[in-house]
């Protein structure tokens, strides 16, 4: 009797699975209705942040235009890890406007750099630095997977200076934080119908909201969608698996662009307005999985004027918000004023009589926890407000160099300083520029060829070394002249006494500092110094400094890089 019960039981469950996969691989995304949105806005939908086989991604980066255009996409943002080696690639390739970026891991999370022309140094890892030089190279910066579940991707920065933005949702966070039940549910449903298995692992992104709701009450910040696309799934160290393609990944959620005019053709120009509109929050975040999000407006107008995502107003008389376009029949519509709810219901919605706050939408549907889609700000304040929340988010001002009250180099007479480079790289000698200094006297002169690094032969440099030990004990830091003949990238090392450390003794505690074509003085406070030794005594001990080296290597300059850098005048404060 028992085996014709399990056989029953069996047979139910097949059935049921069957059913299952059936109702899934049947399952369309919802229809929309209602009309087209009346914003005088152009529209594209694309992806942003986006990995190829260049880093650690598992298809190169024609595979990921092929998916796009197969998704629909208009652009591509590709992201790859701390490289910009796809930019050959920048251009419309079979019909897709393809923008190249990087994503930069820093002391403070990963940023996604966007709009940024290739430099020849490297960004030094102090996310202070990197923001920094984003916005020298003309781009725009964004947190990445802001609150992801894993501690070493979570962003820590919220302090940092600057307009940059952060992701609202990012797909490798969604995953990590989608649970057990919901991940097999996906693995389960993803070989029948991969945008809804896709979607079905999406989980309500509560946290990184009501953070960027506290941002945009002190300062602008635009809110993206991050793909974080990879194609590729590790099963073990040696074997992976192309999970989830890109092409599903581009068909679950996209970042919808408001443009003044529709694309040109014009890749540079093209490339210039879609992401000037994201770091503005001229966009929004939809889950076109669960329905075509291409068509959604949010606006306020008032007196004939009219006011959309990443626009800000002062307080006006009678301001209406309105919340349309096409979308599903029953979705529910919220307008959220300085993140607490303002106004909601069912469908098109349209409220009169806003007054000052930071209006923002979202539109849901019933039975998911990730919203549809996902506006950014408009936001209607007082222009005294305006200008204090632009304050928040400008650069300060450089802060004027430290007045040295010890002198260590003036490099006038010759120099205590050595230079030292691997046999790839060459270096001129002696590394001194008699008439090359910031006093017309005098200076330093590293004159430098990085080799290219080999499997047997991984460590390329040039450095300018004083092994005099000496005592620094009551000085804050070091301040020197600095320029280069263009933008780059140098390590500052003071090494101290440390036994355990395993380099020779010493311990090497390092910042990066950026020359330019312009001679500036710079100061180097010691407690900007890290040290990056698992032997660490953690703490820089003056009374046993052992060396003070400047350094270029593949950290900060890339491999077969030349080029030349001036130092005078290094002193301590």
């Amino acid at each position: 009797m028992k085996r014709p019960v399990r056989r029953r039981a069996v047979q139910a469950l097949a059935l049921l699975a069957g059913l299952w996969c059936l109702r899934v691989a049947l399952w369309r995304p919802y229809p929309v209705e209602g009309g087209d949105p009346a914003d005088g806005y152009a529209r594209v939908s694309g992806a942003v942040h986006v990995h190829t086989s260049l880093s650690d991604g598992g298809g190169t980066p024609l595979d990921v235009v092929a998916a796009a255009r197969e998704a629909g996409l208009s652009f591509v943002v590709i992201t790859d890890h701390n490289t910009l080696d796809a930019k050959p690639h920048e251009r419309y390739r079979d019909g897709v406007l393809v923008i190249v970026g990087s994503e930069l891991s820093t002391t403070a999370g990963h940023v996604l750099a966007l709009g940024i022309a290739d430099p020849g140094f490297r960004f030094s890892g102090d996310a202070s630095d990197v923001i920094a030089d984003i916005r020298d190279l003309g781009g725009h910066a964004f947190a990445a997977h802001p609150t992801s579940t894993r501690e070493d991707f979570r962003w820590s920065g919220w302090s940092l200076p600057g307009p940059w933005g952060i992701e609202l949702l990012n797909g490798d966070s969604q995953w990590r934080a989608a649970g057990s039940f919901r991940l097999m549910r996906m693995a389960a449903a993803y070989p029948f119908n991969a945008p809804y298995a896709l979607a079905g692992s999406l989980t309500n992104p509560g946290e990184t909201l009501a953070r960027w709701d506290s941002m945009l009450a002190q300062r602008p910040a635009a809110g993206l969608m991050g793909a974080d696309a990879h194609q590729r799934a590790a099963v073990t160290r040696k074997l992976a698996i192309p999970f989830p393609s890109y092409r599903s990944v581009f068909r679950l959620a996209r970042n919808h662009v408001l443009l003044d005019k529709p694309l040109s053709g014009d890749a540079v120009a093209d490339g210039r307005a879609v992401v000037d509109a994201l770091a503005r929050g001229r966009s929004y975040v939809g889950v076109d999985a669960l329905a075509p999000a291409d068509g959604v407006s949010f606006v306020a107008e008032a007196g004939g004027q009219r006011w959309t995502m990443g626009d800000t107003l002062p307080p006006v008389a009678d301001l209406h918000l309105t919340v349309g376009g096409k979308m599903p029949a029953g979705a529910r519509t919220v307008i959220l004023k300085d993140g607490n709810v303002f106004a909601e219901g069912r469908g098109l919605m349209r409220v009169v009589g806003a007054g000052p706050g930071i209006y923002r939408a979202e539109i849901r549907l019933d039975g998911w926890d990730v919203p549809w889609v996902l506006t950014n700000a408009i936001t209607v304040l007082a222009a005294q407000t305006l200008e204090r929340r632009n304050q928040a988010a400008a650069f300060p001002p450089e802060t004027p160099a430290q007045a040295p009250t010890q002198s260590i180099e003036s490099f006038d007479e010759g120099s205590s300083f050595a230079p030292v480079c691997d046999s790839a790289s060459t270096f001129r000698d002696p590394p001194l520029d008699a008439t090359g200094g910031a006093d017309g006297k005098g200076a330093a002169l590293l004159d430098f060829s990085i080799g290219q690094p080999t499997d047997g032969h991984p460590d390329v440099f040039c450095a300018l070394v004083d092994g005099r030990s000496r005592e620094l004990t009551g000085r804050n830091g070091l301040v020197f002249a600095i320029r280069g003949d263009r933008p780059h990238r140098i390590w500052v090392q003071v090494r101290d006494e440390n036994p355990a450390s395993g380099d020779e003794g010493t311990e090497w505690w390092f910042a990066s500092v950026k020359a330019v074509p312009d001679w500036r003085r710079v100061s180097v406070p010691f407690a900007r110094l890290r040290s990056i030794n698992p032997k660490t005594d953690g703490k820089l001990d003056l009374d046993k400094v052992r060396a003070l080296v400047f350094v270029l290597d593949k950290g900060s300059v890339k491999p077969g890089e030349k080029g030349r850098i001036w130092i005078d005048d290094v002193g301590a404060y």
